[in-house]
Parts: structure tokens; sequence; C-alpha cells
């Protein structure tokens, strides 16, 4: 009788071991747990995009810390949420970059952080200069080197594999990560961009046509140190920020990219997702500009792809209707506005290495 007793209750740890596991590639071997359905969806997070604050940080990750780190640029002191947990042997890095308006402390973080505590990897999400609301922020100079001192940092508390250091951020955290991309593309084992920004420029001329009543344009204002028409100081200062003048380099370096947005987003528009991902693809790959159009039109039959990666979008409740992969970029466009799919990026990137390519 104990012998049944005790088989049952093995089968019934296998079972559950199973339903919290991604089954598909290379990471089963590996053990690589799925975030909680709850959180598949940015927009389904208690709070949304702007919840911010500790507490709910704590909560969900015992062991996460709010720590300090001392600019190597200036000494400004920059915060970061931190997560290791203290195990020997190498273990991959995730950094996740917070959006636009937020700071380190931003909720939607919280996913990855909880991803990361459950399959052991070390985690940062640092602050680099706060909300883009002024010249030190935004993909500055000084932001980049938040970054890049951020890693160091986990690189000094934990036991790094340095060839699995992979980098997400959403909107204009996706922007930076992009950004990051070009500016250190020998560092990442894989990128993943949420809606970002590609044109800083491009996106005023956006907010003030089409969303005047958003803060967004007076924050671009403060970034480029005023308005950024073109042939001023200001149009160059955040041009040179922008994905559009990095991702060159990412591409001749085989950077692994993903990037992936909701085809109904109105905050930033779609087309900066698919301009990102046209300068990392080959011209034959290019997604066209009517692509978008005939997705969104009423009488559009879109096409659901089936595969293992895209299935999470369809169990998020947000089906992929396009996904390209051209070289080492990846582009998905699916049902929805403004929106992170945490287990689809976290599929993506989690069994990446970084190797030594040449052109």
């Amino acid at each position: 009788m104990n012998r049944i007793q005790n088989r049952v209750r093995f089968l019934a740890l296998v079972a559950l071991v199973a339903l919290f596991s991604i089954t598909e590639g290379p990471a089963r071997a590996e053990g690589v747990k799925r975030v909680e359905p709850v959180f598949t969806l940015a927009s389904r997070f208690p709070g949304g995009e702007g919840a911010s604050g500790l507490g709910a940080w704590k909560e969900r990750v015992p062991g996460i810390e709010a720590v300090t780190l001392p600019s190597s640029a200036d000494g400004a002191a920059q915060r970061a949420m931190f997560f290791d947990s203290g195990a020997a042997g190498k273990r991959p890095l995730l950094v996740v970059l917070h959006s636009w308006s937020t700071d380190w402390r931003q909720n939607i973080g919280i996913p990855y952080a909880m991803f990361a505590a459950q399959n052991d990897w070390v985690f940062v999400h640092p602050d680099f200069r706060g909300p883009y609301l002024r010249p030190e922020a935004a993909a500055s100079d000084l932001a980049a080197q938040d970054i890049l001192d951020a890693i160091a940092y986990a690189k000094q508390r934990g036991h790094v594999d340095e060839t699995r250091i992979y980098l997400a951020g959403f909107s204009g955290g996706g922007m930076t990560a992009l950004a990051m991309a070009g500016r250190h593309p020998d560092l990442w084992a894989g990128v993943v961009a949420w809606a970002p920004v590609y044109d800083i420029p491009d996106w005023y001329v956006y907010n003030r046509k089409h969303a005047p009543k958003r803060h967004y344009a007076r924050f671009i204002e403060g970034v480029c140190g005023g308005a950024p028409r073109p042939d001023t100081r200001a149009f160059r200062e955040c041009s040179r920020r922008s994905p559009s003048a990095l991702l060159a380099k990412a591409k001749q370096a085989f950077v692994p990219v993903y990037v992936a947005t909701g085809i109904r987003d109105d905050i930033v528009p779609p087309r900066h997702s698919i301009s990102a991902f046209n300068d990392l693809a080959d011209p034959a790959d290019r997604v066209g500009d009517d692509v978008l159009a005939k997705l969104l039109a009423p009488t559009a039959t879109r096409r659901v792809s089936t595969s293992s990666s895209n299935d999470l979008y369809e169990r998020a409740g947000a089906p992929s209707y396009l996904t390209r992969t051209s070289g080492s970029a990846t582009l998905v466009l699916f049902e929805g506005g403004h929106d992170v799919v945490f287990d689809a990026g976290l599929a993506w990137l989690r069994d990446k290495r970084r190797t030594a390519k040449t052109p």
C-alpha cells in the first residue's frame, strides 16, 4: 500500500512540474519554467504599465533587492532591482529596461524577475537616469553607461555566464534596448524589444499631430533640448540616440534581435517596429509599407501561425498575424495594442548564446 501511495505522489509531482514548464525547444532539458499565466500580458498586470513601487516587487519575488550603484561616468547614485540566488555555477543574466515615463520600480518588470527567480537566473532592472524627460535620460551616453554599470554589478554579485546576457525592454525601454544592441553588439546573446520607438524625432511629430494632450512631446523636448525639428541641434541630438542611427552595427555583428508590437498600438505606431526590423533584415525579407494596412483592414483575413513560439501569443489572447525572420532578426505583429507578451519573448531568448561572428 505504501509503495502505491509513494508512486501516486511521485506522478503528481511530475505532473505539477510539467504544468509549469515550457515544453518546446532545447531549454526543456534545462528545466526552464513559464511565467505565471496571469501575467502573460503586461496589460493584465495589476495596475498596468504605469504601476510602480517596491512592495509588489518584494511580494512577488522573495529575495529581490533594491540596490544603489554609483555611476562610473559621473558618480551619480543609480538605483536598481537585483536578484541573485547565490548559487554556484555560471548562470544567465537578464537585464530589463523600464519604459519611457517610469523608473527602476516599474512593476511590469516583475514577471521577468519571477522568471529569473524560478529558473535561477541573475536579474537586474536598472534606473539609467529614470523617466525620459531630461537630456541625461533616453539612451544618452550616461544612460548607456548606467546599463553597463548594472551589468558589471551583476557580474560582481553573481556568477554570470557571459555568453548568456539577455536584454529586454518595452516602449522607451525597447528603444534603449535596440540602441544598446547597436552601441555594444558584442555583449548580447539576445535582445527583445516590445513596441519600441525607432526614431525619436519621428515619434515627436506623431505625438504633436495625433496625441497632443499626451505628455510625450513635452518629454521629448526635455530630452532633446528643444523641439527636434529638422536642421536643429535638438534634432541631431535625438537622432543620434535613436535605433534608426544605430541598428546597422547590430546587423553587422549578427546580434539576435526580436521585435514585436500590437497592430493596434496608438502610443508607438507599429511602423516603428517594422522599420527596426527592416534595418536588421536582408532586403528581400523586409516588410512592405502595405502589410500593416492589410492587417488592419476590416475585410482582412489574418493568418495565425501555429508554431510553438506563436502559440504563446494565442494562449495570451493576442494571436500573431505575421512572424518574419531574416538573419538574426525576428518581427512579430500581433493582435493588441501597446503591450508585452512575456512568455513569447522569454521563449525566444532563453536558449540563445553569444558566439563570435564576423560579417
